[in-house]
């Protein structure tokens, strides 16, 4: 009769007065252990996740083959952002009962936040052989865009609004993929059908303007995107993902003190929340203007590229601080050791074991501080960079140029890369040799070119520069120059202040770092000369002013 009441009281949304009842319970039935489970629920609705586990735990202990018990336990650690033990136990009710589909969608969901995309894949789709529901296709969907498959996850979301019409998220994420290939009519066109259908809905007045405002800042209207996502906050003041995106608005447009306030928004995006999970287990304090500038550990997030740009504001603070200490990606440690000499550099998978340091503070909110001293005479425009001559080819003419073309950004990547055939009539000039600085695999590109123009392009080296960055930066050092599009390389030649051509898309597919089309330098790297389409998708306007920059330069 107690346990039916306690029920009861939950369904009805009762929490406080269930969780009377059981503690009352529980002095006079301790050895009715199912009220822990209960309790464990009640815990967990209040986000209490810690307290939820104890108690789901104490029942566990007693019947180990609880379905219930395993699959709440799987959602507290998911909600601690521990996706190893969520997915342990999402996995132990894949065994308990094989015919429910809600585990492997949920291990599919850590997975797709881990970014192992492919695991995300397996489970959602053994989610779907089970039972064919919405929100697994929806989440697929979501994977396959993430992983630069638009017309899968095209598809994806389709299948969704066909098992429920009226599933506004997936129409959404639609008009998102629309945006995705610059199809922005197409884009407008679904989200202003949204919209009438549920004018009076506010929800999803602010789900469509959000992806109004993304659609507005894909095109470079960036004040117009600002406007959209303000009038979104006067409706949701903590809508996390309008603040993010008044933040790169504002970052565009170099008005930093906004820029950088409304970047600390991004701990609550779901795509930021591997950074969440790292400053969530520190035990020692954030680091901020009212501490002292004592020992500081400050860590890398985001790529390769975004940690080298971050670490400018090393070359500005480095003499600030009694000690600084920088976690950063494996790869860059060798090349971030070369430049600073007399700071500890860490791999920031290893911070768990680091204890040395007073205050910590992750790469992306040094702006939030620091913008103010950022300017060319504080960054060095040249850095000594040491490097293995028995790696680096010797030169052999009077120039050396070194080339990069690709982006392997899974979402914007096609957008900042060119096709090397369009550098064809740069490597017919006669004074100057090239080092292929490209980290994905082109060999075919690179074949089909040298076959046409009937030459080999590129000197023989043994670097591997997807893996070797301190070898990469080598050979970007010694370059005479180099062209490249947006990508780590940019960021490798731009940190060694070698003199690099970037060549850029118009608006969409640009990252805030490099600016405005009407900027005429990049002022995080003072070597770095943008080279800028014209017009949308029009790399040949692009390739045109390359060759005009290229004959002043030469």
């Amino acid at each position: 009769m107690s346990e039916e009441k306690i029920v009861n009281l939950l369904k009805e949304n009762k929490f406080h007065e269930a969780k009377s009842l059981i503690f009352n319970l529980l002095k006079t039935e301790k050895k009715n252990l199912k009220y822990n489970f209960y309790y464990g629920l009640i815990f967990a609705n209040e986000k209490k996740f810690g307290e939820a586990i104890k108690f789901f735990g104490i029942y566990l202990d007693s019947n180990k083959s609880d379905y219930d018990t395993n699959f709440n336990l799987a959602n507290c650690y998911l909600g601690l952002l521990n996706f190893e033990k969520a997915i342990e136990y999402y996995e132990n009710c894949t065994r308990l009962n094989h015919n429910r589909h809600e585990p492997y969608h949920q291990v599919g969901v850590c997975y797709r936040l881990v970014r192992d995309y492919q695991k995300s894949i397996v489970n959602l789709n053994k989610a779907l052989s089970i039972k064919e529901n919405t929100l697994s296709y929806y989440i697929l969907g979501k994977v396959f865009r993430d992983n630069g498959q638009f017309e899968e996850a095209k598809k994806s979301f389709e299948k969704s609004i066909f098992l429920n019409k009226n599933f506004i998220d997936a129409k959404l994420s639609l008009a998102n993929i629309e945006n995705d290939c610059g199809n922005y009519d197409e884009a407008f066109k679904i989200i202003n059908q949204i919209i009438e259908a549920n004018e009076q809905n506010d929800q999803t007045y602010v789900k469509s303007n959000l992806i109004i405002g993304n659609i507005l800042k894909s095109k470079g209207d960036y004040k117009s995107a600002i406007e959209v996502n303000q009038n979104i906050l006067e409706k949701e003041p903590k809508n996390a993902d309008a603040l993010y995106h008044l933040s790169l608005c504002y970052l565009f447009m170099k008005d930093f003190d906004k820029g950088w306030k409304y970047h600390e928004s991004r701990y609550n995006l779901q795509s930021f929340v591997l950074l969440k999970k790292i400053r969530n287990s520190f035990l020692k304090p954030v680091w901020d203007k009212n501490q002292p500038k004592k020992n500081i550990l400050i860590y890398g997030e985001q790529g390769i590229g975004e940690q080298i740009l971050y670490s400018q504001f090393i070359e500005v603070i480095q003499d600030q601080f009694e000690k600084i200490t920088i976690a950063v990606n494996k790869k860059l440690i060798p090349f971030f050791k070369k430049i600073y000499k007399y700071i500890e550099i860490i791999d920031y998978r290893s911070l768990e074991n680091y204890d040395s340091y007073d205050y910590h503070l992750p790469m992306g909110s040094l702006g939030q501080f620091f913008q103010n001293l950022i300017n060319y005479n504080s960054l060095r425009k040249e850095i000594f960079y040491s490097f293995d001559n028995n790696i680096v080819p010797k030169k052999n003419k009077k120039l050396r140029c070194g080339i990069s073309w690709k982006s392997t950004n899974k979402i914007f990547g096609k957008k900042k890369s060119i096709e090397l055939e369009q550098l064809s009539n740069l490597f017919l000039l006669n004074d100057i040799e090239f080092i292929n600085l490209q980290y994905s695999d082109e060999k075919e590109e690179i074949n089909i070119l040298e076959k046409r123009i009937g030459k080999s392009i590129f000197l023989d080296h043994k670097v591997d520069c997807y893996n070797d960055i301190d070898g990469t930066a080598g050979l970007v050092k010694s370059c005479d120059f180099v062209i490249t599009v947006s990508n780590s390389n940019a960021h490798i030649a731009g940190k060694l202040g070698v003199k690099t051509f970037l060549l850029l898309p118009f608006n969409d597919g640009k990252l805030w770092y490099w600016g405005l089309n009407t900027d005429n330098n990049i002022i995080w790297y003072p070597s770095i000369k943008p080279v800028r389409m014209e017009n949308d998708n029009d790399w040949s306007s692009c390739i045109s002013n390359l060759n005009k920059e290229l004959e002043n330069f030469l």
